[in-house]
């Protein structure tokens, strides 16, 4: 927002240098980004935090100035004597307010006989400071009050108001509006307008209309100055694609009791630049002023929260000038909040105020005491499983990505997974953001889909990121961190050998080494069925007799769900489930001893028994003296019955006790050939 600081001083009583003024407010939170020179006043840029909305005006800014220069502020009477006052419902002017929650007060006032022409120099150098062009006098004044007071108005042409009344309603379906800005905009029932016996004039906190603008022919005018709902004008806003000044304010929240005061001293300004008068009494329409909160705060929480000692005295001192009333009962103290510091709601609140005034460059700097907790030890091995699986995983040519953690009900639906226990937003930005992801696959399959499309030809990536599930015992949203890989595209080729497509096997040697890192050996890899995969070449991987995993070729339709042409393979893994049985600890191994002797083996057998099955048999009768057994060869086709595969294996025997010799090595594998004949329905070739 941008501060003159000439009007900046009309309002404190008391000289004040333009350097000492930004240091002050600097200090106090409101960052200072820029300043600039215009017709030689001093215009600064301050940056205004959301929960501000009292500071969104000098008069707001110079309320900040004085609790930390000590300097009083000089208010205009008509300010003043006016300030937290409610008018009469039956004044001068028509009203009628039809839906109260999008309204709840509306205050309006006459004045006839106005002389509407261009703005006085102080008037036009004052908004040409806030980055606003002059139109007239009239158009300027409710400028200036909405930049002085931080309230919005506006001025009709009281003689094209027809039946000369204000109606706020709901717009109806169908109905439309030419705005000031010379654009047709269509309406609906979502849209609060300011209407007058036969149409909509306004929409309501955003924009007036052109029918009922002040032009130089207007003599009589009807002033607004009302407190609108900030959800219904921050949704119509987003809806019509329109935004002011006013609607900047609205949606922050604007100051009760500022609405009546505010129309008076534009009034004041009026008549002292345009003449006129007003007619009849003001007309204040709606609920009274809310009753002003009181919060209590222990003293003995200041302490604690800010880990130093500020005596009573000076946190009662910050208190006044901040005009909350303290008093002191006891170790606590009392204040009286204002209308328009609507961010003070709790004792915490207070305990931020007091720091921002006490000054934060005056506490000491110091490390803080902990007692660490169980749970520090435990997000630290997590960190260090994280950043491991990241060394592996880029150590063999994946590269990472990060995406967003909200996601469109749409991409779950294309995944083909349950849409039971998500996390949904209430009121999300857009249909893209609706869902807390209960999946990195979807993001997954867009980011691959992404880089198909611009023509990228080999893509290895994963995400290591966090998941939502709603937990329908405890009713809150679980995080639980996984791992998603996903590989598609051509490996190019080189001296030795060909450029291929990658393949389900080059994914499951990713997954392969990554949890031989990881767990050792103690883990299995199973068929499983999985909606996104597809059948047969959908598998699981299980550690410690527990699923942690899924790996395998997307399936058809699902990729081209995501308007994906060509084979795409993914995984997801749970880093809780594979937590527990990790072990980044490394251990030296002596090197072997004893030789190793090696056999092959070729079987034939039935289609879908399992790699693993195989390992498990030959393991279970050669038991430790097995020591790898590595797959060299896969054949179907001729002279292979359909429904069967040749195998052919390559088993290391070796003894950690003494050399083995061919008589033992002999009977051993004779014994896994049998055990494979036998329990798998192999046959040795």
């Amino acid at each position: 927002m941008r501060v003159s600081f000439d009007w900046l001083k009309d309002f404190m009583d008391g000289k004040i240098d333009v350097t000492k003024t930004q240091s002050f407010l600097t200090m106090t939170g409101l960052e200072i980004t820029s300043m600039a020179d215009i017709e030689g006043d001093h215009v600064m840029e301050i940056e205004v935090t959301p929960n501000r909305p009292d500071c969104l005006s000098i008069l707001g800014i110079a309320r900040e100035l004085s609790a930390a220069s000590g300097i009083s502020i000089k208010l205009p009477d008509s300010i003043r004597k006016n300030f937290m006052r409610k008018g009469n419902a039956r004044g001068g002017v028509k009203i009628e307010i039809l839906d109260k929650h999008a309204c709840s007060r509306y205050v309006g006032c006459i004045m006839k006989n106005v002389k509407v022409g261009p703005s006085p120099k102080w008037l036009a150098q004052r908004l040409n400071a806030m980055g606003v062009r002059s139109v007239n006098n009239i158009v300027d004044i409710t400028n200036y009050a909405l930049f002085e007071l931080g309230q919005p108005l506006h001025a009709f042409d009281l003689d094209k108001l027809e039946g000369k009344r204000i109606i706020v309603r709901r717009a109806k379906k169908g109905e439309s509006i030419i705005t000031i800005d010379g654009i047709t905009r269509t309406l609906d029932p979502n849209v609060l307008v300011i209407a007058d016996a036969l149409r909509p004039v306004a929409i309501a906190g955003i924009m007036g209309g052109k029918d009922t603008e002040i032009t130089a022919d207007t003599k009589n005018i009807l002033i607004e100055s009302a407190c609108f709902n900030p959800v219904v004008i921050r949704k119509a806003c987003r809806q019509l694609g329109a935004a002011s000044e006013s609607s900047y304010r609205f949606e922050r929240g604007v100051d009760q009791a500022m609405i009546f005061a505010s129309s008076v001293r534009a009034q004041e300004l009026i008549k002292e630049t345009a003449g006129g008068k007003s007619a009849g009494k003001m007309s204040d329409v709606g609920i009274g002023i809310e009753k002003e909160k009181e919060i209590s705060l222990s003293l003995g929480e200041v302490a604690r929260i800010l880990g130093i000692d500020i005596s009573p005295e000076k946190i009662k001192d910050i208190f006044k000038k901040l005009n909350l009333n303290p008093v002191r009962k006891k170790d606590k103290i009392f204040v009286t909040v204002p209308s328009y510091r609507q961010d003070l709601n709790k004792d915490i609140d207070l305990i931020e105020e007091i720091a921002r005034f006490y000054g934060y460059d005056k506490v000491p700097s110091r490390l803080p005491f902990f007692t660490p907790q169980k749970t520090y030890q435990l997000e630290k091995k997590t960190l260090s499983l994280e950043n491991e699986i990241r060394h592996i995983l880029c150590g063999m040519g994946l590269n990472e990505i990060m995406t967003y953690s909200l996601t469109s009900r749409n991409s779950i639906e294309r995944l083909g997974v349950s849409l039971e226990n998500l996390v949904s937003l209430k009121n999300p930005m857009s249909s893209q953001q609706e869902i807390m992801r209960p999946s990195l696959l979807s993001e997954m399959l867009e980011v691959l889909n992404w880089n198909l499309n611009r023509r990228n030809t080999l893509l290895q990536l994963f995400e290591l990121n966090k998941v939502y599930i709603m937990n329908k015992a405890t009713g809150q949203a679980d995080e639980v961190m996984h791992l998603s890989i996903g590989i598609c595209g051509n490996k190019p080729g080189n001296w030795k050998e060909k450029s291929r497509d990658l393949d389900f096997f080059d994914l499951k040697g990713i997954i392969e080494i990554l949890m031989e890192h990881l767990v050792a050996r103690n883990y299995r890899i199973e068929k499983t069925e999985h909606p996104s995969l597809k059948e047969n070449i959908a598998t699981v991987i299980i550690v410690n007799g527990k699923a942690c995993g899924v790996f395998g070729e997307v399936k058809e339709d699902v990729a081209r769900r995501f308007d994906i042409k060509r084979k795409v393979y993914i995984a997801e893994i749970s880093l809780n489930d594979l937590f527990a049985s990790a072990n980044l600890k490394k251990t030296f191994i002596a090197l072997p001893k004893y030789p190793s002797i090696k056999r092959d083996i070729a079987i034939l057998l039935d289609d879908t028994i399992t790699a693993s099955s195989i390992y498990d048999v030959i393991k279970e009768e050669a038991r430790e003296l097995v020591k790898s057994v590595d797959v060299f060869d896969l054949y179907k086709g001729q002279q292979i019955e359909v429904g069967k595969k040749s195998l052919a294996y390559t088993i290391e025997y070796r003894s950690d006790e003494r050399t083995l010799n061919d008589k033992e090595v002999n009977d051993i594998h004779k014994k896994v050939q049998e055990a494979l004949t036998k329990r798998l329905g192999a046959q040795i070739r």
